[in-house]
């Protein structure tokens, strides 16, 4: 008859052939556990596949698409002004605005598809998208009054 060893806390010693497939099913767990992780992670940073560019919709109706891994900057002149749009870092900002307040240029650099930039004198807005199919639509409400003033809320 073999004989087993025994622990001292009086469990059975597993053999080695035992162990190694322990061993070998904990590997495989972490090493799922480590992937749902990575894949969660690229889901809410940015989505998996997706490749983030910047839209830029100007006042004289044309779309301007900049990628957020291409460092860049845009002018756009338009018959309402002039906006300088720059990407760094993975991310878009409004560098210069000839417009009077200046809102624009106060607002933080977006990189995450639904962000927003906004110039209301300009009429120019930058979005951020992904490869979705909403790209280029705002999800707005507009509601005009007799006086011709437009409110948009989101």
């Amino acid at each position: 008859m073999e004989s087993v060893a025994y622990s001292g806390k009086g469990r059975r010693a597993l053999n080695p052939a035992h162990k190694r497939r322990v061993a070998i099913i904990t590997a495989l767990i972490y090493a799922a556990i480590i992937a749902a992780c990575f894949l969660i992670a690229r889901w809410v940073i940015g989505g998996l596949g997706e490749r983030a560019v910047a839209l830029v919709h100007d006042g004289d109706g044309a779309v301007h698409e900049l990628p957020l891994d291409e460092d860049a900057e845009l002018r756009v002149e338009t018959s309402l002004g002039v906006n300088v749009i720059v990407v760094e870092d993975c991310a878009v900002r409004m560098a210069e605005a000839d417009c009077p307040h200046g809102d624009c240029l106060r607002q933080h650099a977006i990189s995450q598809p639904g962000e927003q930039i906004i110039c209301l004198p300009h009429e120019l807005w930058i979005e951020i998208a992904g490869d979705d199919a909403d790209a280029g639509e705002m999800d707005t409400d507009a509601v005009v009054y007799d006086d011709d003033v437009d409110t948009v809320a989101r």
